[in-house]
């Protein structure tokens, strides 16, 4: 890895050739840690260790349950925060969050300051947003629990794939090509669908057999009650915003039958919409 002499101190960048290094030095990288030396019986911390962010990377965080993945991801979070403003204002991070874990980090982390003080820092609350799926939003407002946006998908952003796969049915079966049929019957009458939108379009259905028909029924009452659906979904340029710190707390489904499948699938059109935007972002830039 390419290191460069920081004071009497070498930092090291992690995904930055030599050349920008030498060029940009630490700039447009964020502070991870510092390397760990081992001399005789005893550890040294030595040099700096920064990731770089300027650039695109993927970047893999793997470890045993408890071996500090959600913790490092949060000290990238955090480190976006304390980037200088031109380079800030043109990174954005989402925080997909599974186990309702980050929202701590509005706070000040006076519990382990003492580890900070190596690198020259205080204990500081970061500026975080943090969205929570419509239904449990204002069930966490009126208990106090920390949330700031409602966040919502409309049904029309999801394909027939996506319906099969959260309900785990073959999309070649039965139900499944009955749903995706459905779906692509609404999307030819209208651009924009709601769930009620198909409850409707299913009460008007008579050449299907009863049983499907009851059956799919079911699964989308069932995802009535998920409370992610709306007619307003959350635009994406809400979630990706320049400077911005993104936490999206899907943790609420943890305990819910089938929870996980619902995770799955708001972190699964999150990403792909993600994606999408960046790729026309991208077009543009070349």
């Amino acid at each position: 890895m390419p290191e460069q002499k920081e004071g009497t101190e070498s930092a090291v960048v992690i995904g930055r050739s030599a050349g920008d290094l030498a060029k940009y030095g630490t700039r447009g990288a964020i502070l991870l840690g510092r390397q760990y030396e081992e001399k005789l019986d005893r550890l040294f911390l030595t040099n700096k260790v920064y990731m770089d962010v300027s650039n695109a990377h993927v970047v893999l965080i793997c470890g045993k349950r408890g071996g500090g993945k959600s913790y490092t991801m949060g000290v990238i979070a955090e480190g976006l925060s304390t980037l200088e403003p031109q380079v800030k204002e043109n990174l954005s991070i989402v925080l997909l969050d599974t186990m309702g874990i980050y929202w701590t980090m509005g706070h000040a982390n006076q519990k382990e300051k003492e580890l900070l003080e190596p690198y020259g820092l205080k204990p500081k609350p970061v500026d975080v947003k943090i969205f929570t799926p419509e239904k449990y939003f204002y069930e966490y407002k009126k208990k106090g629990i920390r949330t700031d946006v409602p966040f919502s998908i409309e049904p029309n952003q999801l394909t027939g794939d996506d319906w099969c796969a959260a309900f785990r049915q073959d999309k070649y079966g039965p139900n499944g090509l009955f749903m995706q049929k459905l779906l692509e019957e609404l999307r030819e009458e209208k651009e924009k669908f709601s769930l009620q939108d198909v409850f409707t379009r299913l009460e008007k259905d008579k050449g299907t057999d009863p049983i499907i028909k009851e059956a799919v029924l079911s699964m989308f009452k069932t995802a009535e009650g998920w409370g992610i659906f709306s007619d307003h979904g959350t635009p994406i340029e809400d979630l990706a915003k320049g400077g911005q710190i993104t936490v999206l707390d899907v943790s609420c489904y943890v305990t819910m039958p089938g929870g996980w499948d619902v995770k799955a699938l708001a972190v699964g059109i999150v990403s792909r919409h993600l994606f999408v935007t960046r790729m026309a972002f991208r077009k543009e830039e070349e």
